[in-house]
């Protein structure tokens, strides 16, 4: 009898064939989300652009009706939402952080130019030579106070007692400045790799001129900023934390942080850890973390199950061990 003998490599090629359609088809392919999370678009009058909020609800929200829960708002979420509820998800299992609702505050559309739109927001003043529409961190400001807070108050079951901020680099630059600017709208401040050198180390010039008429921040802040990040960006970080620290503000619980070996993507990750542990501390769960609990017993408890099952099994073979 003659067989043909159909080469290895073609069998491959042919079953691609087969296979690729059904994965080209987008309503096949599953695709990974974020749990209790989705999106509320809104329109600015204060700054004449369009926002999305992406809202994460924490896990207890709709079995704990009678709940209202600390408002945690981000910055530049279209990056960092997911870490910053993967990190609350973990902070919350070991009771480190209270169940928190996080509000993300982006910009809608397939492809924004997000550079752009978050130099514009972000930033207090324009900068000779640098973008032209910079300098709208008043509106942004006001947008937020005036509606977004507002919308998120009104919609969820908020404390509203109980109110972060948090961004990244030029969103670092935007929570410093806010805390300035809107004492008591945020008491909980999450300021990483902040842009403190923007505008001839601008920044330095608002802490002297709130600290000539105020002695108080009514707040809990952590900077933080990587070791390892660019000098010329990094270097004016840690003496902001040092002049802010030497005020001795009345009120602020303060941390200031190196994250070691970091670069400026990377320190965030860290970042996010340590500095919403900070500024939640005094709200966090009392007890033991998720494993504590049942770590000891639950093993135990396995331990001599499995002890029990070897001496049967050992019993039953005559005695040996």
């Amino acid at each position: 009898m003659n067989r043909t003998i159909v080469p290895f490599h073609l069998i491959i090629f042919l079953l691609a064939l087969v296979v690729q359609p059904a994965l080209a088809d987008d309503d096949e392919v599953r695709r990974f989300t974020l749990k209790n999370t989705h999106f509320v678009p809104l329109s600015s009058s204060q700054t004449g652009r369009d926002y999305e909020l992406v809202i994460a609800l924490p896990g207890s929200y709709e079995s704990s009706p009678e709940k209202r829960y600390p408002v945690l708002y981000i910055l530049d979420p279209w990056w960092h939402m997911p870490l910053v509820t993967s990190v609350h998800g973990s902070q919350v299992y070991d009771r480190a952080l209270p169940e928190l609702i996080i509000v993300g505050i982006s910009y809608p559309g397939p492809n924004p130019d997000y550079d752009d739109l978050r130099a514009r927001d972000y930033t207090p003043t324009r900068v000779a030579g640098g973008n032209p529409d910079a300098g709208d961190a008043g509106k942004f400001l006001a947008f937020i106070e005036e509606s977004v807070i507002p919308l998120v108050d009104s919609s969820y079951r908020t404390d509203r007692e109980e109110r972060a901020l948090s961004g990244v680099s030029l969103g670092g630059l935007f929570t410093l400045w806010a805390m300035y600017e809107r004492p008591g709208l945020f008491n909980r401040y999450i300021s990483l790799s902040p842009a403190v050198l923007w505008d001839d180390n601008l920044m330095f010039r608002v802490d002297d001129q709130f600290a000539a008429k105020n002695d108080a921040i009514n707040a809990r802040l952590f900077i933080g900023y990587g070791t390892a990040e660019t000098p010329t960006f990094a270097d004016p970080i840690p003496a902001f934390q040092q002049k802010i620290a030497e005020r001795e503000y009345q009120g602020l619980e303060l941390l200031n942080y190196a994250i070691d070996g970091e670069k400026h993507g990377s320190a965030c990750i860290e970042g996010y850890s340590r500095g919403s542990r900070w500024v939640f501390r005094d709200l966090a769960p009392h007890g033991p973390s998720g494993l504590e609990p049942v770590s000891y017993t639950h093993l135990r408890a396995h331990e001599t199950r499995a002890f029990i099952a070897y001496a049967v099994f050992c019993l039953k073979r005559g005695g040996g061990g």
